[in-house]
């Protein structure tokens, strides 16, 4: 897709988040508290004492027009303009940056020069709040002097926080050390360096030490952002909607950027309202407005400053298990090895890692990101662009889960365990599957106690009502970590169509060994979830990811409506949430359409592939992934609803320059064959077609089907996906068949020329 592309499709999911999926709980803003009563306490009073005195200086009548005072203003402005003639944000930076250590920061250096007494700099904060305070539905000035009122008053709770700290008796230079000043950017309007996209941001909220210089930073990256402010000159409902919109998009690039973000906040400034986001793994969740022309609204975001800058740093969505180690340069990791019995829940083992190989950027979600990395801790500082010497992978995500970890089935890291224990002692095959290290539910301290990383305590401190709605039921998400000891490439790596038929033949042998052997079914079939393993020249595939896994062995009828996996992979029966019985043939037919996927967008780098070009959305594989889910489905029942189709639609587009591409299209219809057209079948039973002229997707939106024949239990006795699902083991032993073939085939397979694109 292009970046043109990719943005629109953001857009459009999060305007689906706005209208849908939006929640207001007030009690979100109770997150920012201190946990530390004693922080507690002084954040009181700071906010009481920091919202006293502006009130006061707002007070004061302030100097008109054509005053002495006016003059003396405009005398002070014009002192802090930059080259060109360009406004700068000094009114945030103040006396304090006369003593500041030098850096490269221009401005702040040529600010450091100018006479600005501590009055006068007090002076033009309270001014520019004044001016933001007198906003109703819409700010009097351009959106630049908005952004001046906006930096003016975290300037001016940023002064108040570090006058209490430096001055208190109270509170121990180590707990002090743990606070922050909550300080804007100097540069309003920009794209931060480690952007993905050519999107500017508003404004961006950063930290520094409690004692440092009160001086904003140039330029943060979104790697150094707390927030990001997102600000709209009025207060529509157009307005409050693309504020959130720009601000969840931007937000999004925190998590990618950001290893240790659990979850975000975030601002949007509508004239004279302000409201905070809360991002989690599974909802975004907005307070009630601040309203910046009342005291009670200053008083309010006053507060929520305040807060910000003496929380703890997991209030602020960072992960207490993980450091960065600036004199070694890397990260160390906290990894937990829960028992199976859960009696001992408290061994922790340390590894350390400098890059990942999974990002984490999606806005919601699991927020999956692996790093690799090793338990030898590093004995000198790595050099920049130095990797560590990587033995294992670890893998961090907020999966779905139950909150009574005992009882939660679903535990990926119990799940590799149980494969572990039947595979490492046995496995005369050479069955490539995933080894577990250790594994476990993430903890940490928070006060005296120790806590689960959960939805629940992610949202410790809300109100009941709104927990229930961020964390009940199938909301529930566990911060898991687990480490594995093979270490493999994306499926984006192959380089030929022989190393894609040897990854996919045994990422599903290891499928249907685990199946037969410890009844867990993967469900998630996907390009992310198959790694290219290479050893001594040779060349392997690793199926990983079970998170979605289940044990088939128990009675789980609840799972069959279940939609899980990846949009363009995801079955015909997954993806309609159909009632049919979810078996081994649902993660046949995700690979197949994995390798159709493949076989059409080619083999090498990113960039040379044709999902990024214009020509791949003309074809129509390109309709397994956008659209609504009914229209997916329809597209997918239509391609696989005959050979005929399945050929003329997706096989012909196959990428005709890859070697072996003729090979790739025979063994894409093989599959087919083996999966829609099984020989142990009536052909009224093949593709996707139902007796009597219906369709499933006509009984999926509600077209009236013609009567259909039933067995005495109910079932439909004309689906031929339910038909087949009886025969789930046959079936899905003669596409494995097909694929081994394959694999033993490739041998003969003769390297042609390759054919211009």
């Amino acid at each position: 897709m292009t970046s043109q592309d990719l943005s629109k499709e953001r857009r459009i999911e999060m305007l689906e988040h706005y209208s849908d999926r939006l929640i207001v709980g007030d009690s979100i803003r109770k997150l920012t508290r201190p946990v530390d009563a004693r922080l507690r306490r002084m954040a009181e009073a700071i906010t009481e004492s920091v919202s006293g005195d502006m009130e006061k200086a707002l007070e004061l009548p302030s100097k008109g027009a054509g005053s002495s005072g006016d003059k003396e203003n405009s005398s002070i402005a014009s002192r802090t303009r930059s080259r060109g003639g360009r406004t700068t944000s000094t009114l945030a930076l103040g006396p304090d940056t006369k003593h500041a250590p030098s850096s490269g920061n221009v401005l702040s250096q040529g600010v450091a020069k100018l006479d600005i007494s501590p009055k006068e700099s007090e002076q033009l904060r309270i001014n520019e709040i004044r001016k933001w305070a007198k906003t109703e539905d819409k700010f009097g000035g351009s959106e630049k002097d908005m952004y001046e009122s906006i930096i003016a008053f975290f300037a001016y709770v940023a002064r108040g926080v570090k006058r209490h700290l430096t001055t208190s008796k109270r509170v121990s230079e180590d707990t002090k050390g743990k606070c922050r000043l909550i300080i804007p950017g100097l540069h309003p309007d920009y794209k931060p360096g480690d952007s993905d996209d050519s999107t500017r941001i508003d404004i961006g909220l950063t930290d520094s030490r409690y004692n440092a210089a009160i001086e904003s930073c140039t330029n943060p990256s979104y790697y150094q952002m707390r927030a990001i402010i997102e600000a709209k000159r009025s207060k529509t409902s157009k307005d409050l909607r693309d504020a959130f919109v720009q601000l969840s998009e931007y937000t999004r690039q925190m998590f990618a950027e950001q290893y240790d973000l659990r979850f975000a906040f975030g601002f949007t400034i509508c004239a004279g309202e302000v409201c905070l986001y809360h991002f989690g793994n599974s909802k975004i969740v907005a307070s009630a407005p601040m309203d910046i022309a009342t005291r009670e609204g200053r008083c309010s975001f006053i507060e929520l400053i305040v807060n910000m800058s003496l929380c703890e740093n997991s209030r602020l969505g960072r992960d207490p298990t993980m450091q960065f180690l600036s004199d070694l340069n890397c990260w160390e990791i906290d990894c937990p090895d829960d028992e199976d019995n859960f009696a001992s829940r408290d061994t922790v083992k340390q590894y350390y890692f400098s890059d990942l190989i999974c990002v984490a950027d999606r806005l919601l979600g699991r927020h999956t990101r692996c790093f690799p990395a090793t338990d030898i801790r590093p004995t000198k500082k790595r050099e920049k662009g130095e990797p560590l010497k990587a033995t294992v992978v670890i893998k961090d995500a907020f999966a779905f889960a139950k909150p009574d970890a005992s009882e939660d089935d679903r535990d990926e890291a119990r799940t590799l365990k149980r494969i572990r224990s039947e595979f490492e002692s046995k496995n005369p095959d050479d069955i490539m599957y995933p080894k577990i290290v250790v594994g476990g539910r993430v903890r940490f301290k928070r006060g005296d106690k120790t806590i689960e990383d959960t939805t629940s305590t992610m949202y410790e401190g809300v109100d009941d009502e709104l927990l229930e709605k961020v964390s009940g039921g199938t909301l529930f998400r566990a911060h898991r970590r687990i480490v594995l000891a093979s270490i493999g490439e994306p499926l984006r790596t192959v380089g030929s169509v022989k190393e894609f038929v040897t990854v996919i033949c045994d990422a599903m042998e290891s499928h249907h060994a685990i199946v037969e052997r410890c009844q867990i079914l993967h469900r998630d079939i996907s390009d992310n979830n198959i790694l290219v393993v290479r050893e001594k020249g040779a060349v392997r595939g690793l199926l990983i990811d079970f998170d979605c896994a289940i044990d088939t062995s128990k009675d789980r009828g609840d799972v069959r409506h279940e939609m899980t996996g990846t949009l363009p992979y995801m079955s015909f029966n997954n993806i309609t949430y159909s009632n049919v019985k979810r078996t081994s043939l649902d993660d046949c037919e995700s690979m197949l359409y994995l390798l159709c996927w493949y076989a059409t967008i080619g083999f090498g780098s990113k960039d040379e592939r044709d999902e990024a070009k214009v020509a791949f959305k003309k074809k129509a594989i390109a309709q397994w992934r956008n659209g609504g889910m009914d229209s997916i489905a329809e597209a997918k029942r239509l391609h696989i609803a005959s050979p005929i189709n399945f050929v003329d639609c997706i096989v012909k587009k196959f990428d005709t320059a890859a070697k072996h591409s003729m090979e790739l299209r025979g063994l894409a219809l093989r599959l087919y064959q083996a999966l829609f057209e099984s020989r142990h079948f009536d052909t009224k039973f093949h593709g996707s077609r139902m007796t009597g002229g219906g369709s499933l997707m006509a009984e999926l939106l509600g077209i009236q089907p013609q009567p259909t024949a039933t067995s005495g239990d109910g079932f439909d006795e004309s689906n031929p996906f339910a038909m087949r699902s009886r025969e789930w083991e046959v079936i899905s032993r003669d596409f494995l068949d097909v694929l081994a073939r394959a694999k033993e085939d490739m041998v003969n397979w003769v390297d042609a020329p390759q054919q211009p694109r």
